[in-house]
Parts: C-alpha cells; sequence; structure tokens
C-alpha cells in the first residue's frame, strides 16, 4: 500500500510541476537577474526537496507557494554567496523570515515574469531545435528525457540542446525584458513559430511508429493559451491559438482504431470537438476584432474555420479556402495547398495544372506531400497507373511509418481499378 500511495504522491508532484514550474521558473530568472539556467537549477532543486519531503508529509494546500518559498530561500542563499549581502538581499531576507504562510514575493510581476521568459527562451539568437526543446523545458515542464521520446532524437541530444541555448543566452547577454516596438513584432514571430511547430509535430509526426502525438498538442495548446492571456492584444497570438483549437478539435477523427490515418474528407465530423471548434471560432472573432492586416496564422485558422463549419465534405467553401490562400506569403507549399483548394472547388484537373508545375520546384523535391496530391488528382481524373506511381513515390519519401502505410495502401488501390 505504501508503494501505492508514494506513486500517486509523485503523479501529484509531476502535475504540479507541469503547471507551477513555468511561473516558478520565470519568477526566479528575474532574481536572478535574467539568468534563466541558474533559474531552472534553483526550481529543479525545489522539486528534488518535494520529491524528499512529500512522500512523508503529504502534498502541501498551497504546492506552488511551496515549491516558490524552497527555491527563493535557496535563490537568496546563492545571492549572498555571491555578492556579500546588500540591502536588496535584506529586504528579501527579512521579507522571507518574518512570513509565515510562505506565498512569493514575486506574485505581483508573474505575467511579466512569464512574458519575458517566453520571449527569452524563444529568442531567434537560438536555432530552431534549440528554441523548441528549451520551450519545452522551461514551459512546458517536460523532462529531458520526454522532449527526446516527442521528437525521436536522444536523450543526449536534447540534453545538449539545453546547456547550448543557456550559454548561448548567457554569453550573448540576451536581455531578461519584453522586447518594445518594432523588435516586438519580429521577436513574437520567433514566439508563435514555436508553439506552432510543437502543435505540428503532435498533429502529423515527422517521423516514427505514431501518426499523432497527443501529448505535444496538448503542450502548444497549452502555451499558446498561456500566450494569448498574457499579450491580449496581439491578433496573430490569437490567430495562432484559433488554429492550433480547430485543428486540436479532429484530433479524435483523424485516425481509427489502430491508430492509422484518416484523411480529411473521410472522417466522422460527429467526432469533432465542438467545444475546441466554438473556443478556435471565437479566438478567431477577436483576432479579426483587433483589426490590421491579417498575419499568416489568422489566415490559416480562417481557412480551418471554413472546414469547421462546414458539416460534410460537400458544405465547404473550397472557393474562400482558395482566395484564402492568396492572402498567405507566396511559397511552394502555399501554392500546392491553394491546388488542392482550386481541385476541389473547380476540378481536379484545374489544381493538376498548378501541380505539374510545382514539381520543377527544389523547395519541394523530397517533400512527399507533392507525389501525395498529384497522385490523389491523377486518381480522380481515372488515370490509376500514374497515381499509383506517384504514391508509391511519396510512400518513399515520408519518415511516418503509419503514412507510408496509407500510401502504399492508396497505390494498391489504383493497381485494382
Amino acid at each position: 500500500m505504501r508503494a501505492v500511495a508514494d506513486m500517486d504522491v509523485h503523479r501529484s508532484i509531476d502535475a504540479v510541476w507541469r503547471l507551477e514550474s513555468p511561473r516558478l521558473i520565470a519568477g526566479l530568472a528575474r532574481l536572478m537577474r535574467g539568468d534563466v539556467g541558474v533559474a531552472e537549477e534553483l526550481a529543479q532543486d525545489a522539486l528534488v526537496a518535494a520529491l524528499e519531503q512529500w512522500p512523508g508529509s503529504g502534498v502541501p494546500d498551497n504546492p506552488g507557494a511551496w515549491l516558490t518559498a524552497v527555491a527563493k530561500r535557496r535563490a537568496i542563499d546563492l545571492i549572498r554567496r555571491r555578492e556579500r549581502l546588500d540591502r536588496k538581499i535584506e529586504e528579501i531576507g527579512r521579507g522571507l523570515e518574518t512570513e509565515e504562510t510562505p506565498e512569493p514575493d514575486f506574485d505581483t510581476e508573474i505575467e511579466d515574469d512569464l512574458l519575458r521568459l517566453v520571449f527569452t527562451a524563444c529568442h531567434p539568437v537560438l536555432s530552431t531545435e534549440a528554441r523548441v526543446a528549451l520551450t519545452l523545458r522551461l514551459l512546458g515542464g517536460l523532462k529531458t528525457e520526454e522532449i527526446a521520446r516527442a521528437f525521436l532524437v536522444s536523450e543526449p541530444t536534447v540534453a545538449q540542446r539545453i546547456v547550448r541555448a543557456k550559454r548561448t543566452i548567457a554569453d550573448r547577454k540576451v536581455p531578461y525584458e519584453v522586447p518594445q516596438g518594432a523588435e516586438l513584432v519580429e521577436r513574437l514571430a520567433s514566439v508563435l513559430e514555436v508553439v506552432y511547430l510543437i502543435f505540428n509535430e503532435g498533429y502529423s509526426a515527422t517521423a516514427g511508429d505514431d501518426w499523432m502525438r497527443p501529448a505535444l498538442c496538448e503542450d502548444a495548446l497549452r502555451l499558446g493559451r498561456v500566450l494569448a492571456g498574457l499579450m491580449p492584444r496581439e491578433p496573430e497570438v490569437h490567430g495562432l491559438i484559433a488554429l492550433l483549437e480547430i485543428q486540436a478539435s479532429r484530433s479524435a477523427a483523424r485516425s481509427g482504431p489502430d491508430g492509422e490515418p484518416i484523411l480529411l474528407l473521410d472522417q466522422d465530423r460527429s467526432r469533432w470537438d465542438r467545444l475546441l471548434i466554438r473556443r478556435g471560432l471565437a479566438a478567431l472573432e477577436r483576432a479579426e476584432e483587433l483589426g490590421g492586416t491579417p498575419g499568416p496564422y489568422t489566415v490559416q485558422a480562417a481557412i480551418a474555420a471554413c472546414h469547421a463549419r462546414a458539416h460534410t465534405p460537400e458544405e465547404t467553401d473550397w472557393t474562400r479556402i482558395a482566395a484564402l490562400y492568396e492572402l498567405l506569403e507566396p511559397s511552394p507549399v502555399v501554392e500546392l495547398n491553394r491546388a488542392v483548394a482550386l481541385s476541389m472547388a473547380l476540378g481536379p484537373a484545374a489544381g493538376l495544372a498548378i501541380v505539374d508545375e510545382l514539381t520543377g520546384e527544389p523547395a519541394l523535391r523530397g517533400y512527399h506531400l507533392l507525389p501525395s496530391v498529384r497522385g490523389d488528382l491523377l486518381a480522380r481524373l481515372g488515370r490509376p497507373a500514374e497515381a499509383r506511381a506517384e504514391f508509391e513515390r511519396a510512400a518513399s519519401l515520408t519518415r511516418n511509418e503509419r503514412e507510408r502505410t496509407l500510401l502504399l495502401d492508396r497505390a494498391a488501390a489504383c493497381a485494382e481499378d
């Protein structure tokens, strides 16, 4: 029974850590003058203390305050060792000693601290891989092994990315602050990209045996919702969360009983999560109300909304979807998606004409969705032999086993025609 109780406590600690660690690290980073590496170490020390004490004493009524109090004491000790006691540390120390309830003294600025941590973890001075790993670690509360498992890379690789990211932030003296003015627009794009990449890897895994990794989608949604709360006047933040909410609404319908992929037009729409759709549409409305030229996430959310509002595939407003794609920054991938929309609005021949023009694009040379789309259009045009070759080529390019099986099945179906 004791073992079961200990397991329950450890599960509780894990849940508390996921919820509290971003705020804890954010507040500590401000206390440590922007040193996120030291802040995370102090937070981890508090976690170790919880693992040691809570199985015997039980989970406190206010676990976040408990962790904060422990971490703050250790931060003060570290500052004292580093700098000698100055006036600021004396004030912090006196406040700590007289507090009967261990409430964090930086609670009043926690929202600002969280925002500072977001912009620090997603700073463009870091590589994309480093930004994703550091964000999941500091803001998602994920362990190194969890990040490694999610992205199918080794634990040492993830650990190195995180260590190098912290070192780069320290060496480059990245300020622990929210950028202002024109810099905010550029930096916000980096933040949104990280959340979007995390969601996409969970929604359509690029490699491995699983079609989806729902935990990553949940992490991205949580980060996006936090960001929307921290930056309520930024339309693209609401555009991103609208896109993620609507996309996530289809999760239950995107795979069959054995985990096999189910394509959009074949999905049982009664399994779409209407609550997530309502949340997504509300976020899209908020983004549009804030005005300005719609950004890429808001436009993509509007496209997703066209699907969400259609109760059957036939009700989908493909003409509007094709027009919305024209609002995005031109790229071969955007043009490929527009071709799909036009094929649904005007017929497969219209889409194939565009796709054929894209076959020479260097950016799409190894992109498995190009031959996959071409195969679908050829099949719809009654050219099964050509379609089969395209599906087989697409299968050879994807690194996801579930998707490979789906494409080979489609190729086999063409052979039977």
